[in-house]
């Protein structure tokens, strides 16, 4: 598995692992406390409002919840054509002006069909681009590093997690459901101050053109052989009259198709409308096993990790009988942990040598140990304990989404791939989801709770035996190779 990470695609033209990364990481880190964390707090924000809309139902708070989660993680789709024609900086300008005015606008609503626009549509969106965004925004300066620097990104949602409710709970105090929700729709617009730093300012251009020159020298004859390897391809590509088949990744194992004239003239034609939106979408990926294999293995264990989080609670309240200030407790310590988690992790798995993909793997493992392990433990100091394993475990998880995607998409095809990324976890959510909610009014949480750790040991066994059977055919074609 630690083969994994010589899978990672590294522009040697941009500075490697910081420079002015390091703010890019502060703006995204800023931008998730202030916009990423509103989303675990929706039912306080939300609830007692959505209820009395309802006549004192639950429907509504459902409904909105169900549109935003959709909006958020369907928004993929926009990801990949956005980024064809507009900036990463641009795209989370955008992304945080749409949860700013959802919630303010939220703040104007009488009826439940004002918050599912407002909020399921408009602030679904705007988080939808904003997690998809922050990641694009650090792999353009990250290469071995990117793990920290997502990590630490990341951090600021945890962060924010942890202080919202408080914060929340003061402003609804003082401030009813209609000044609360302007408030935040303010405050999550100073997200656009995290975007801005996607980009080096005026007085830094110059450090940061230094810090590029600097290594463009260290690799000056890497460049020239590859300028000179381009013009003799070049030259080779007029006199034979062929080229290379477009759209097809230059992924490590991946033959490069060579196409004749004729071809050429084929593929001359007009695009029909097909061809335009497998162009648009770069859905050529689907095609792709192993692309589509980490998808459904991501997506799946999003669904147990979100359903996890929504049982937690209930969990510890209804099974475990705890008080409010033991459930809040156990739960603020899952937080804390997993903040320490995203902070030092990455770091760790790194010097161990393992890719992105196996410390997923790795983590899943030990999640679903941890929480099943858990589910047996009722002493108030037992159950706190494993609440802070759990914290710490699941910040592998979470910070490996998209990592392990871009270990083995190449950079330019990257957008595409997190926004099909996003769609498929948006399908899980919507099939599965719902069946594990039934299946939580009809069993014990501990029977759920283990159910969710068999989809995380599923994923685990599945990629486990593509990586397996990789390396078999991988040694079986240089024994090969080595006999002709």
């Amino acid at each position: 598995m630690a083969g994994e990470a010589k899978e990672k695609n590294c522009d040697i033209h941009s500075v490697p692992d910081g420079g002015w990364g390091w703010m890019v990481v502060l703006g995204a880190a800023l931008i998730n406390t202030v916009n990423q964390a509103l989303f675990s707090v929706f039912g306080l924000i939300f609830g007692e409002t959505l209820k009395e809309m309802a006549q004192g139902k639950a429907t509504g708070i459902t409904l909105v919840m169900a549109v935003s989660v959709c909006v958020t993680n369907f928004s993929g789709l926009l990801v990949g054509p956005m980024m064809k024609r507009l900036s990463v900086r641009t795209i989370t300008i955008f992304g945080v002006f749409c949860v700013s005015f959802g919630m303010i606008t939220s703040s104007f609503a009488t009826q439940i069909w004002h918050v599912v626009i407002t909020y399921g549509m408009f602030t679904g969106l705007g988080l939808g681009l904003v997690a998809s965004s922050t990641f694009l925004a650090i792999s353009e300066f990250f290469t071995t590093r990117k793990s920290t620097a997502v990590g630490l990104s990341m951090a600021g949602t945890s962060a924010g997690q942890m202080v919202m409710p408080i914060f929340v709970g003061i402003l609804l105090k003082y401030y009813q459901f209609s000044g609360t929700t302007f408030i935040l729709g303010c405050i999550s617009a100073c997200g656009i101050v995290g975007a801005l730093l996607f980009k080096p300012l005026c007085c830094c251009k110059k450090t940061q053109i230094g810090e590029s020159s600097k290594y463009d020298v260290n690799s000056n004859q890497n460049l020239q052989s590859i300028q000179d390897d381009k013009h003799i391809s070049e030259s080779l590509l007029k006199e034979t009259r062929v080229t290379m088949a477009e759209g097809q990744p230059n992924r490590k194992g991946m033959p490069i198709v060579i196409t004749s004239s004729e071809s050429l003239a084929e593929s001359s034609r007009r695009p029909t409308c097909l061809r335009m939106v497998a162009k648009t979408w770069d859905l050529h990926l689907l095609k792709d096993f192993k692309f589509v294999h980490m998808s459904l293995g991501l997506g799946l264990a999003y669904v147990s990790s979100v359903s996890f989080s929504t049982i937690f609670p209930m969990f510890l309240q209804d099974e475990v009988r705890f008080t409010m200030w033991e459930t809040t407790t156990c739960m603020t310590a899952l937080s804390a942990a997993d903040i320490a988690g995203r902070l030092t992790t990455s770091e760790i798995c790194r010097r161990f040598g393992l890719g992105n993909r196996s410390q997923f793997m790795l983590g899943a493992a030990l999640l679903a140990v941890a929480r099943s392990c858990l589910v047996y433990v009722t002493e108030y100091k037992m159950v706190l304990l494993f609440s802070v394993v759990v914290g710490y475990v699941r910040a592998v998880t979470v910070i490996n989404q998209n990592l392990v995607i871009s270990e083995y998409i190449p950079k330019s095809e990257l957008p595409s791939a997190v926004g099909l990324n996003m769609v498929v976890k948006g399908f899980f959510v919507m099939t599965v989801g719902e069946p594990l909610g039934m299946l939580k009014d009809a069993f014990d949480y501990d029977v759920c709770v283990h159910l969710l750790d068999v989809i995380l040991l599923c994923v685990f066994t599945s990629w486990s035996i593509e990586i397996l059977i990789g390396k078999r055919r991988g040694r079986d074609s240089k024994t090969e190779t080595f006999a002709t």
